[in-house]
């Protein structure tokens, strides 16, 4: 049985920076991925309507997952900076149980705890509390990726060769038009953090990943 990828990010370019070369990975050997968009992804330019910006990112998320091959982007339409609040409570947990019962994952993908952003962490803690109540026999693989990340995870590490899909996720974060301030400051890094994880497994571009569970 193939594996079946759900991924929980908690803004709409955060899964293309932190695992865009391995979902487009899953993609070409026809694994299923859904990507749970957390957050409507308003804060990010507060000099804007909130919904002209919503708008956007939503209309930008839905192309580029397509562009990296995910069968679906779901919607949970949380506040941006306010997702402590907003996923400490029983109507949210409930839909992402039901996300997960519903999909049926054999690997689930989201922040690491140790992420330099409030919301990355608070996703992170949401979805490691949901598992544990949903999986206490530990069938679902539990994996964080890095965006904001200055400290390194204690957890084992695994290294994804992308070498022959790193220039298109380069390609979809160029897409995210409506974040380019932030995307195109985090390329330099991007590629950096690629070249490194690469060296450690011995290929020419790599993502890294931590092993929760």
């Amino acid at each position: 049985m193939k594996d079946k990828i759900l991924v929980f990010v908690a803004h709409s370019d955060d899964e293309t920076i932190g695992m865009g070369g391995t979902i487009i990975k899953f993609a070409r050997e026809n694994i299923n991925v859904t990507t749970v968009l957390v957050s409507n992804g308003e804060g990010s330019s507060p000099w804007l309507n909130k919904e002209i910006v919503i708008n956007e990112r939503l209309k930008e998320a839905k192309e580029i997952g397509k562009f990296l091959g995910t069968e679906e982007t779901i919607f949970l339409g949380l506040k941006d900076g306010k997702l402590s609040e907003e996923l400490d409570t029983p109507e949210i947990e409930k839909k992402i149980k039901e996300i997960i019962i519903e999909f049926k994952p054999t690997k689930i993908f989201t922040h690491s705890s140790f992420d330099a952003h409030t919301d990355h962490r608070a996703v992170n803690k949401a979805i490691t509390k949901i598992l544990v109540s949903l999986d206490p026999q530990k069938k679902i693989s539990f994996y964080a990726f890095e965006v904001w990340n200055v400290i390194e995870e204690s957890h084992p590490r695994i290294y994804i060769d992308i070498s022959t899909t790193f220039k298109k996720k380069i390609q979809a974060l160029k897409k995210f038009k409506s974040q380019k301030v932030f995307t195109y400051t985090l390329l330099v890094p991007i590629v950096y953090k690629a070249i490194i994880a690469g060296i450690m497994n011995k290929c020419k571009y790599a993502e890294r990943f931590y092993k929760l569970r």
